[in-house]
């Protein structure tokens, strides 16, 4: 799928993240971490996905406080 719009390294953009059972989906925010230059070059980007639940960690995530 070409890209057609132009996204920064630190963007916030909603996504559609699928259920693991396929059933549907919801938007959810993620973090645009690709570089700039690295988007000039290719036809995907790099995000990962932010939440404000510091309720529940899940493996591998990391709880950081401002």
């Amino acid at each position: 799928m070409l890209l057609t719009t132009e996204y920064k390294r630190g963007d916030i953009v909603l996504v559609n993240f699928v259920f693991a059972e396929e059933t549907g989906s919801k938007r959810r925010p993620v973090l645009t971490l690709s570089s700039n230059c690295y988007m000039e070059e290719r036809q995907d980007v790099i995000v990962s996905a932010i939440t404000s639940n510091t309720l529940r960690l899940l493996v591998g995530g990391h709880l950081m406080f401002d």
